[in-house]
C-alpha cells in the first residue's frame, strides 16, 4: 500500500455533529480542501454509505469508516472525526441497525486493495476500546492525532 497521508490537519473535533451525512460532508470537505480528493468525493461517500454502510459496533465505543471508489481520490489520506456527541450510523454487519458512532475514520484511498488493509487497521483500533475512549475524550485535534497515528499509519 502506498504511503497514506494522516496528520493533525486531517483530524477534526466536531462538537455538534448533526447526522452521519453532515459528518461525512464535513470530513470530505477537509480532504477536498487539502487536495486529496476530487469534488465528486463527498457525494460518492454519501451514496456509497446509503448502500453499503460502514458503522462498526464493538464494546462501548463505535466507529464508522466511510470510503468510496478510488476514481474520486487524488492521493491517499485518512481524515478522522472525533464526535463529541454520538451519531446514529448504519452498521456494516447489519445495515438495518445502527450504532452510535463516536469516531469516524474516513478513507481516501487510490488503490483498490488498500481498503481491506485499512479495514484491518481500523478493526485493530476498535478492538482497543481503551485507546478509542482516550481518542473520543480528546479535546484537540493534536491530542486525537497523537493517540491514533501509530494505530492507523
Amino acid at each position: 500500500m502506498a504511503e497514506i497521508s494522516f496528520d493533525e490537519g486531517l483530524v477534526v473535533v466536531i462538537d455538534e455533529p448533526g447526522n452521519c451525512t453532515d459528518v461525512e460532508r464535513q470530513l470530505a470537505g477537509v480532504l477536498f480542501e487539502s487536495g486529496y480528493v476530487r469534488e465528486s468525493y463527498a457525494q460518492a461517500i454519501v451514496d456509497r454509505e446509503a448502500s453499503y454502510p460502514t458503522g462498526l459496533e464493538f464494546g462501548e465505543h463505535s466507529i464508522a469508516m466511510p470510503h468510496c471508489d478510488i476514481e474520486h481520490v487524488n492521493g491517499p489520506a485518512i481524515c478522522m472525526g472525533v464526535l463529541k456527541k454520538p451519531v446514529a450510523w448504519h452498521r456494516m454487519d447489519d445495515p438495518e441497525s445502527t450504532c452510535n458512532a463516536e469516531l469516524v475514520i474516513m478513507l481516501a484511498l487510490n488503490e483498490a486493495h488498500a481498503h481491506l488493509e485499512m479495514l484491518q487497521k481500523v478493526v485493530a483500533l476498535l478492538q482497543n476500546q481503551d485507546l478509542v475512549a482516550e481518542i473520543v475524550l480528546s479535546d484537540s485535534a493534536a491530542e486525537a492525532y497523537s493517540l491514533a497515528k501509530d494505530q492507523l499509519l
